[in-house]
């Protein structure tokens, strides 16, 4: 796998501040999950807004990351959670691979809906 660091790119730095405070976060700084939401949050609203759409393909994929930090509000969930997000954001990270993605992306409203994907989804 090649590195695939896309600092231009703001979708890049909404994932590379997530991972830095993931880190925080399993390391045992409880308030840095709260702080992993909140990003995931604004993540929604972000490219719902630019996409116009709450359906895009990315807006899915931060959908579906955004319920995942949800379990950092359970004590008991929290750390094993976080240590699969911590795994998928290093992929997203440092080689554009997003797991979330590859299971949206088979999806039947996804293979059918074209409008779903971005331009570089389409590729």
């Amino acid at each position: 796998m090649k590195l695939k660091l896309e600092a231009r790119k703001i979708d890049w730095w909404f994932w590379a501040i997530t991972l830095i405070f993931i880190v925080f976060a399993v390391s045992g700084w409880d308030i840095a999950y709260n702080i992993v939401i909140i990003i995931s949050a604004i993540q929604i609203i972000y490219f719902a807004f630019i996409q116009k759409s709450i359906f895009s393909f990315d807006t899915q994929v931060r959908i579906v990351y955004f319920a995942f930090t949800l379990t950092g509000l359970s004590a008991t969930l929290r750390l094993p959670f976080y240590i699969l997000l911590l795994i998928g954001t290093i992929m997203v990270v440092f080689w554009g691979r997003c797991g979330i993605a590859l299971v949206l992306r088979k999806m039947p409203w996804n293979k059918e809906n074209m409008f779903c994907l971005t331009e570089s989804d389409k590729h």
